[in-house]
């Protein structure tokens, strides 16, 4: 696929929607919690573990490195990597000839960390993503999902449910953090209602960076019931923009029609420039550049960016 032809085709799927390096400038004016409606009841944006689970999310990606490397992925201190998950789906725009690694399970502490990996081919996934539905089957009257992220998720969902309940055995685990950057972050979206009904943490903490609409009104609303479900989104970055609100598919010669809809809880960073080339598409969507840039937002920013510890090739400093 040529460059002109990703580009173009990311500018226009950007039109339709009406309703690793780090940036060169990171450090941005202190982005706002968009407000909750009044009446309900919204756990505040905390940016300390916001930086924490995106160092995670770099982690994933490092995970996926090694793994095509054939060495051993190891997570920084204080964390314990408990159990890699595998899968045989790929993303589109992705073709590794057997299964990687998508998501992973650690715990420090008194938690449990669950974190799902985005692709690397973001651009070729915009180009080759098509976007129909499927029912969110996890959940009775949970709605309709992406049929791509729904597909990768059944392949490892039930084995991360039960290593959680595993852990969850031992008695020592209080709080269940899901997150994910990218095509993982709508896995980690997928997965919190899921690990809701099927675990003893019926309000896992969910954050995700730079997510695509996952799916329907209908599931949106059920994400949007956990009392803690923020999504961090650059403004320059076109991949939260898609799928659009409204979304045309060809299926077996017809036209049928999908809704989407994000999950409520937005925080809004801006790095980058809008995009006016491949580079430009990638980097405002990099979740380095997520990464240094709530980093820089916080008292300490270079203890923030040490929590890197050089993921995925990610140096802010």
């Amino acid at each position: 696929m040529s460059t002109v032809r990703t580009l173009v085709t990311a500018l226009a799927l950007s039109a339709l929607t009406l309703g690793c390096g780090p940036s060169s400038d990171p450090a941005q004016p202190s982005p706002t919690p968009t407000p909750t409606v009044p009446g309900e009841e919204e756990t505040a944006f905390d940016l300390d573990l916001a930086t924490r689970l995106g160092a995670l999310c770099l982690q994933s990606y490092q995970m996926l490195a090694d793994d095509q490397a054939g060495t051993s992925f190891s997570l920084p201190a204080p964390y314990t990597l408990r159990q890699q998950f595998l899968t045989s789906e790929a993303f589109p725009g992705e073709s590794f000839a057997s299964e990687v690694p998508i998501a992973f399970v650690a715990t420090a502490g008194d938690a449990i960390y669950v974190v799902f990996r985005g692709t690397k081919t973001i651009s070729e996934w915009i180009s080759d993503a098509e976007f129909a539905q499927v029912p969110y089957a996890v959940v009775r009257g949970g709605g309709m999902t992406e049929q791509g992220f729904s597909a990768v998720y059944a392949t490892i969902g039930r084995a991360i449910v039960d290593e959680v309940n595993a852990l969850a055995a031992s008695g020592s685990f209080t709080t269940l953090y899901v997150t994910g950057h990218s095509l993982g972050a709508s896995l980690a979206t997928l997965a919190a209602p899921d690990l809701a009904r099927a675990t003893r943490f019926a309000a896992p903490v969910l954050y995700n960076f730079a997510s695509p609409r996952t799916g329907d009104p209908t599931f949106a609303a059920l994400v949007d019931a956990l009392p803690t479900s923020w999504r961090v989104v650059n403004t320059n970055d076109e991949v939260p923009k898609l799928p659009p609100a409204v979304t045309f598919v060809i299926e077996n010669g017809r036209q049928k029609l999908f809704f989407y809809e994000h999950i409520d809880s937005e925080y809004e960073v801006t790095f980058g420039e809008p995009i006016r080339s491949l580079q430009d598409l990638e980097d405002d969507h990099a979740m380095c550049n997520y990464f240094a840039t709530l980093c820089a937002q916080t008292s300490d920013p270079t203890r923030c960016f040490a929590m890197a510890d050089g993921a995925d090739g990610c140096d802010p400093s």
